[in-house]
């Protein structure tokens, strides 16, 4: 017995663009095991079905396939693309490119702020459209989406905010809510509550660093703002 989204992702390469897709745009609801009933809404079961299926007629049953008959006996595709161009490929290079970003800065004590606006922007886009699939639209499929934990809609707010300068005090607090969020994603994943796109493991990996950062340096920008003002006051005591 299969779940749902095992069904779907049986004809499909896990490394794929497709793939991806309904693993993102699809809740958790369709990680739950359907029944021998439910497997027919793909056509090879609806097909394995009539192959066993039986007809009664006037006290005498008969199978229901008399004949089968091949009209195109078409040769399997390939089922892996072009690696280069595939989604693990692609995130595991842009997985890199944060972690080496966010090793660079954390050597040098300063932050990027255009990948941390860039990050919250794009996680932010897709939070938003998963809400949309989710709330605004009929597809029964769509709701339940925990890939919220790892692209939550209210980064597409705060974008702006996290890429200033001076950010605010409680960003901090809000980053370390992102990080309990991706760490409920691993316990959905594990307990298979949901199943994940395995393409994105690196890329949400790569946020996961660079959240953990993000909270380390405005900790001490915090700090920093506590102890300029006591300066100040001391200095000002040695003059008077």
């Amino acid at each position: 017995m299969y779940s749902f989204r095992e069904l779907i992702q049986q004809r499909l390469h896990w490394n794929s663009w497709g793939s991806l897709g309904i693993d993102i745009a699809l809740g958790a609801v369709i990680d739950r095991t359907a029944s021998p009933w439910e497997h027919q809404f793909l056509p090879d079961y609806v097909f394995e079905s009539l192959k066993s299926a039986t007809i009664t007629r006037n006290g005498k049953t008969t199978a229901l396939i008399k004949k089968e008959t091949t009209i195109n006996d078409a040769s399997p595709r390939s089922g892996s693309a072009a690696f280069l161009l595939s989604p693990f490929f692609i995130f595991l290079i842009l997985a890199i490119g944060i972690v080496y970003r966010t090793l660079k800065d954390s050597k040098q004590q300063k932050r990027s702020r255009w990948l941390d606006g860039i990050l919250f922007l794009i996680t932010g886009i897709i939070g938003v459209l998963l809400l949309v699939l989710w709330f605004a639209t009929d597809h029964t499929a769509t709701v339940t989406n925990y890939n919220i934990l790892w692209a939550f809609p209210l980064n597409l707010i705060f974008c702006t905010l996290v890429s200033k300068k001076v950010p605010k005090k409680w960003i901090k607090s809000y980053v370390s809510f992102l990080i309990i969020l991706l760490t409920l994603l691993v316990v959905h994943w594990f307990t298979g509550v949901q199943v994940f796109a395995p393409a994105l493991l690196p890329l949400v990996i790569a946020i996961f660093i660079r959240y953990v950062f993000l909270v380390r340096i405005f900790k001490k920008v915090t700090k920093t703002r506590l102890i300029l003002p006591l300066n100040r006051r001391i200095y000002n005591c040695r003059i008077c």
